[in-house]
């Protein structure tokens, strides 16, 4: 009789066990989704732009569609192919006009990459300060016949990002970006979600805990 019931006991704690991994998989499976569908979205909306091959007189036009869909948008912009912004969506931003992106270190990374090998690029989240909120950047390369002309690039609130995946939902979580802690909420336990995620010219890390 014992050893029937060490046995049972053993495969209710194999269930339990097993039924534990397939929530942390079926969470882990449902993040990764979240977040690659919601960069995928935002990437498609500025590529419908690029593809346009837009231009500093047509830039706030043919930004307005997506602008107006995508909950959270703090601003765009046009930036040429020396990595200086030429247009901004919002005229409350003219003064971002001619500022040359160079001279953000965070960015180095970025800017050598979209110059050897013009490709959609999701930045980390930042930290923000005083004068700028938190934000994630995203940015698109404008082609012709193979040749890079320029980049459609938006910005969006930190929080809608987190709310759009459902980030904001949990007790605490890490998105760590190529390596570096990006954003952070609470503390994680000892038992949380890990995945690693391929994103555009970006590698994510987003550890969890519901």
């Amino acid at each position: 009789m014992k050893k029937e019931m060490r046995i049972l006991m053993c495969g209710v704690l194999l269930a339990i066990t097993t039924a534990s991994m397939a929530r942390a998989s079926d969470a882990g499976s449902s993040m990764a989704g979240a977040v690659s569908n919601y960069v995928a979205g935002i990437m498609k909306g500025l590529q419908d732009v690029a593809d346009r091959q837009t231009t500093a007189a047509t830039f706030r036009d043919q930004m307005t569609p997506f602008m107006e869909n995508t909950p959270g948008v703090f601003g765009a912009s046009l930036i040429d192919t020396n990595f200086v912004i030429r247009q901004v969506y919002y005229r409350r931003d003219f003064l971002a006009v001619g500022y040359d992106l160079k001279k953000v270190g965070e960015l180095d990374y970025f800017w050598k990459l979209m110059r050897e090998k013009p490709a959609p690029q999701l930045s980390e989240p930042g930290h923000g300060s005083i004068v700028q909120p938190r934000l994630v950047a995203m940015r698109y390369p404008i082609m012709a016949d193979g040749q890079f002309k320029g980049i459609v690039s938006v910005m969006i609130h930190t929080d809608a990002f987190l709310k759009a995946v459902g980030l904001d939902a949990c007790s605490a979580f890490k998105i760590i970006c190529r390596g570096t802690l990006a954003e952070q909420k609470g503390e994680l336990g000892a038992k949380y979600d890990e995945i690693e995620l391929t994103l555009p010219s970006t590698e994510w890390v987003i550890q969890f805990q519901k």
